[in-house]
C-alpha cells in the first residue's frame, strides 16, 4: 500500500503540474500591448523573446492605462471534453464516468503585474473541477533592479517561488513547457522526475539570478519542504517526501537573436535530500534518506514575424535516483525494490501558428529508466505495470484557435479565448505495449482526445 500511495503522489502531482502554465490579461493592460507582443499563439503560455524579458525584469514593464492597467488582477477558466480509446476499469475520478467526460478543468484566480517599480508577482490560486478542491498553485514573487556590469547591461532579480523551475522564463522546461494544458480525467504513466512536477507547489525556494547583455542567463536557488501546517492550508501536499535541509538548484544557458530568429541552449542541475513520505502529510527518515540528481539540458528555437511563428523545443532530463530510505527492508514503508535507480526523460515540441490564430503542435514525449517492482507496479487495473518498468512513449498533436489577442481585436485586454482539440498516441505505458498491468489493458487503449475551451480575464 505504501508504494501505491507514493506512486499516485508523483505521478497526481507530474500530471496536475503539467496543466498549470498560464498566461493573464492583465499583463497586457499593464504595458498596454496585445497579448501577441508576449505569447506565440496570442494567447500563450509559450513566450516571445519580449515576454520572457517581461518576466526577468519582475513583471514590471509598464504602458498601459486607465484602472485596468494598474489592477494586476486577472482570472480564467478552462473546460473541457476527454474520451479515451477504452473506457477505464472504473470512474476517471470521483463523480466522472469511467470515459467521455465533459469537465470544468479548472478556475484560477491570479494576483499578477507590477506592484512596484522593482516588485512583481505571478500569484494563483485555484479551484480543482476533477478533484474538488482548492489549492495554492503556483507563485513568483520578484524583485529586480538593472545597472551595468562589465560594460554590459545586466538585469538581476530575486524569485520567492513555490517550485523549482518555477522561475525559468523558457518554455523547454517543465513548468511552462508543452504539454499548457492536459486532461486530469485521462490515465497517465506512472513514472515522472522530481522536476516534472513532483514537487510544484509544495515547496518554497529563494533564486537569485542574472541576466547579461539579454545574452547569458544564470540562475542560483535553494528549495525546502513547506511546513505540513502551510501545505494544509494552501491545499497542497509531500511529494516524495520532507526535504532533511536545502536543495540547491542550478541554471545557466545562452540566448541570442539574429533577424527574426531567436535560439537558446542551456541545462540545469537539481540535488535534493528527503525523508521518506509516509503519508499525505508524514515523512519519517528513521529507516534512511532518498536522495535524488536531476542533470536537465534544453534547447530552443523561434521563427517569428507577423505572418507565420515556428518554434521547437526539446528537453532531456536524466535523474539519478538512491532510494536508501524508501528501500530499507526494515521500514514499515517500503516503496522501492532496490536503492540505486535512474529515471530519464526526453521531450521535443515543434508549434507552428499562422497570422497568431492558427495552431498545430506536434511532440513526443518518452520516460524509461531501471525497472522497480515496488515502485512502479500498484499492481491495479490501469495503473499497474506487470514489468514494474517506468517506460512509455507518447505522441502528442495539437490544433488551436485563438480569435482574440491581436492590436485589433475586439474587447482587448479582457476578449481573450482559446479552443483547442489535442489527442495523444501511446506506444508504450507503464513498461509494455500490450497488456501492461496484468489485467489485459494496452497502451493504445490509453490514447486520449482531449478538446478544450480555454478563457481569461
Amino acid at each position: 500500500m505504501r508504494n501505491k500511495l507514493w506512486l499516485m503522489l508523483m505521478a497526481a502531482a507530474a500530471a496536475g503540474f503539467g496543466g498549470r502554465a498560464h498566461a493573464v490579461p492583465s499583463y497586457a493592460a499593464q504595458t498596454g500591448l496585445p497579448c501577441t507582443a508576449c505569447h506565440i499563439g496570442a494567447f500563450g503560455p509559450q513566450l516571445t523573446p519580449y515576454g520572457r524579458a517581461f518576466k526577468i525584469q519582475g513583471y514590471t514593464a509598464t504602458g498601459g492605462s486607465g484602472v485596468l492597467g494598474k489592477l494586476p488582477i486577472s482570472a480564467f477558466l478552462l473546460g473541457s471534453y476527454t474520451s479515451t480509446a477504452k473506457d477505464q476499469s472504473g470512474p476517471a475520478a470521483p463523480d466522472f464516468a469511467s470515459n467521455n467526460n465533459p469537465a470544468i478543468d479548472q478556475v484560477s484566480l491570479f494576483l499578477a503585474g507590477r506592484l512596484s517599480d522593482h516588485v512583481g508577482a505571478f500569484i494563483q490560486g485555484t479551484y480543482d473541477g476533477v478533484g474538488h478542491a482548492f489549492f495554492s498553485d503556483n507563485a513568483d514573487i520578484r524583485v529586480v533592479t538593472s545597472t551595468r556590469l562589465w560594460g554590459m547591461d545586466a538585469d538581476l532579480g530575486l524569485s520567492l517561488n513555490n517550485s523549482p523551475g518555477l522561475s525559468d522564463p523558457y518554455n523547454s522546461t517543465y513548468p511552462f513547457g508543452y504539454e499548457f494544458v492536459a486532461s486530469a480525467l485521462a490515465l497517465s504513466p506512472n513514472a515522472g522526475t522530481l522536476l516534472s512536477g513532483g514537487l510544484a507547489g509544495n515547496s518554497i525556494g529563494l533564486n537569485g539570478y542574472i541576466w547579461l547583455d539579454q545574452h547569458i542567463y544564470v540562475d542560483l536557488g535553494l528549495y525546502d519542504t513547506m511546513a505540513p501546517g502551510l501545505m494544509k492550508i494552501l491545499g497542497e501536499a509531500y511529494g516524495p517526501g520532507s526535504e532533511t535541509g536545502v536543495a540547491p538548484y542550478a541554471r545557466a544557458l545562452y540566448d541570442w537573436n539574429w533577424g527574426d530568429n531567436n535560439a537558446h541552449i542551456g541545462g540545469s542541475v537539481f540535488y535534493s535530500r528527503f525523508n521518506p513520505a509516509t503519508d499525505v502529510g508524514s515523512a519519517n527518515g528513521s529507516f534512511g534518506h532518498d536522495r535524488y540528481t536531476d542533470l536537465f539540458a534544453d534547447g530552443g528555437y523561434q521563427y517569428l514575424t507577423d505572418k507565420h511563428t515556428f518554434t521547437l523545443d526539446g528537453r532531456y532530463d536524466y535523474e539519478i535516483q538512491n532510494l536508501q530510505g524508501s528501500s530499507n527492508p526494515f521500514s514499515p514503508y517500503v516503496a522501492s525494490s532496490q536503492p540505486n535507480n535512474n529515471l530519464q526523460e526526453a521531450r521535443e515540441t515543434a508549434t507552428y501558428y499562422y497570422n497568431q490564430s492558427y495552431g498545430l503542435t506536434f511532440s513526443w514525449d518518452k520516460i524509461w529508466g531501471k525497472r522497480n517492482q515496488l515502485l512502479y507496479n500498484t499492481g491495479a487495473p490501469d495503473t499497474g505495470s506487470i514489468k514494474g518498468s517506468p517506460n512509455s512513449n507518447a505522441f502528442i498533436s495539437e490544433v488551436d484557435w485563438v480569435p482574440f489577442g491581436h492590436d485589433s481585436s475586439w474587447g482587448a485586454p479582457l476578449a481573450n479565448f482559446k479552443i483547442g482539440l489535442q489527442y495523444t498516441i501511446y506506444t508504450q505505458f507503464n513498461g509494455s505495449s500490450t497488456n501492461y498491468d496484468g489485467y489485459g489493458r494496452n497502451a493504445s487503449d490509453n490514447n486520449t482526445l482531449y478538446l478544450f475551451v480555454w478563457t481569461a480575464i
